[in-house]
C-alpha cells in the first residue's frame, strides 16, 4: 500500500507573498507603519523621559516655598511633567481653583500627546484586514471568472476554483497577521500612556496648593493696593 503526499502549494514566505497578489504590498506597508509608530512610542513613553527626576526635585522646591529658584529651568524643560508644572508656575499666586485647572488642562493636553501615534497604530490595525478582505473578494471574483470560461462541473474547473479561492485567502491571512499584533501593541502602549499620565499627576500634584494664594491673601493684597492708592491721592 502506498500513500502519496501532495506538495504544499506555497513553500516559502516569498511564494506566499507573491501568490497573494498586488494587495499584499499595501498590507506590508501597513505593517511597516505600525512598526515605525510603535518604535517611536516605545522610545517616547519612557518614565525617565516623561517624568524625569528633576521634576520631582522641582516640586520639592515649590513645596518648600522656593518656586522662583526653579521657575526658569522648568519653563525651558521639554519633559511632559515639566510642562505641566510650568503651567502651574505661570498661575503662581492665583486662587487654588485657577492653579488646579491650569495644571489639569495641561495634563490633558500632554496625555493626548502621549497617545498621539497610538491612534495611527489603531488605524493600521483596522485598514490591514480590510485590504486583505478586498484582496480575497477580488481573487474569488477572478476565480469564478476563470471557471465561467471553462465551464462549471468539470474536474479541471473545480480544481481551478479551489486553487483560486485558496490563493485569494492569502491576503486576508496576511492582513490578520498584521492587524492582530498591531491591536495588541496599541492596547499595550495606550495602557502605558495612561500610567504615565497618572504618574505626572501624582508627581506634580503636591505643587498645586503650594503655588496657590493662601486664603485671604487676595483680599489683603487688594486692601493694601487701595491704601497705597489713597495715600498717593
Amino acid at each position: 500500500m502506498t500513500t502519496s503526499f501532495q506538495a504544499p502549494t506555497v513553500a516559502t514566505i516569498g511564494e506566499f507573498f507573491t501568490a497573494g497578489g498586488l494587495l499584499m504590498w499595501p498590507i506590508l506597508g501597513c505593517s511597516v507603519v505600525v512598526a515605525g509608530l510603535a518604535l517611536e512610542r516605545y522610545l517616547s513613553l519612557r518614565r525617565a523621559r516623561v517624568v524625569p527626576p528633576v521634576v520631582a526635585d522641582a516640586v520639592e522646591q515649590v513645596v518648600a516655598g522656593r518656586a522662583a529658584v526653579i521657575a526658569a529651568g522648568i519653563a525651558e524643560a521639554e519633559a511632559p511633567a515639566a510642562r505641566v508644572l510650568a503651567a502651574g508656575l505661570r498661575r503662581s499666586g492665583f486662587a487654588l481653583a485657577d492653579v488646579e485647572k491650569a495644571m489639569e488642562d495641561k495634563l490633558a493636553e500632554e496625555g493626548a500627546r502621549l497617545r498621539g501615534n497610538i491612534r495611527g497604530i489603531h488605524l493600521m490595525a483596522t485598514v490591514a484586514p480590510l485590504l486583505g478582505l478586498l484582496g480575497t473578494v477580488i481573487g474569488i471574483a477572478d476565480a469564478f471568472a476563470a471557471v465561467e470560461q471553462t465551464g462549471l462541473g468539470k474536474a479541471e474547473s473545480n480544481e481551478a476554483l479551489a486553487a483560486g479561492i485558496k490563493v485569494a485567502l492569502y491576503t486576508t491571512i496576511f492582513g490578520l497577521f498584521v492587524a492582530i499584533p498591531a491591536t495588541l501593541v496599541a492596547a499595550h502602549l495606550g495602557a502605558r500612556a495612561r500610567r504615565l499620565a497618572a504618574a505626572i499627576a501624582a508627581v506634580t500634584g503636591p505643587a498645586i496648593e503650594a503655588l496657590a494664594a493662601r486664603p485671604g491673601a487676595a483680599a489683603t493684597a487688594a486692601t493694601t493696593g487701595d491704601r497705597e492708592g489713597s495715600n498717593a491721592a
